[in-house]
């Protein structure tokens, strides 16, 4: 994470994953969610990068794998939490390209099965930085999910103590 030097300072626009993520295409992590330097490559030639001005995090458009980044969440949220939230709609992109719906309705958020191989691989990533158990639990906590589906999350991904 150290050689990851995240660009908060850019107006909304479209750029690539490494112009605002700088470094970010080494990080070990990826190598393990797109298996090949072929298909890194590919997924950071290829997939766009958005700043907007609106008010949300980050998320991945089902039809051409572009990320959104909101341009607030990008100036104001701690480096950790922008560094596995990219590592997590990374992996998005990934089941993008694998034909898989992002947003299937049939799920809830939480029982989602791209939503939780994409929170398995963001924690592990905070495991391995060394990331406490409450910090993560705090990670996983998001404004949209009730208390009952952050428990079912945190089951999900193989957090329960």
């Amino acid at each position: 994470m150290k050689t990851i030097k995240i660009n908060r300072d850019v107006t909304p626009g479209t750029y690539a994953i490494g112009d605002i993520f700088v470094g970010l295409k080494d990080a070990e992590i990826l190598q393990k969610i797109f298996g090949t330097e072929k298909e890194l490559d590919d997924v950071f030639l290829n997939t766009k990068l958005v700043v907007d001005t609106n008010n949300h995090y980050m998320h991945v458009k089902n039809e051409d794998a572009t990320i959104v980044v909101a341009q607030n969440h990008l100036k104001n949220s701690d480096e950790i939490t922008l560094y596995l939230d990219i590592v997590h709609e990374l992996v998005h992109v990934k089941q993008q390209r694998q034909g898989l719906d992002l947003y299937d309705k049939s799920y809830s958020y939480v029982d989602r099965p791209t939503e939780i191989e994409a929170y398995v691989v963001a924690v592990e990533e905070a495991k391995r930085l060394g990331m406490k158990y409450d910090k993560i639990l705090d990670y996983l906590q998001v404004e949209w999910v009730t208390p009952d589906e952050h428990r079912r999350l945190v089951t999900h991904v193989g957090l329960q103590h």
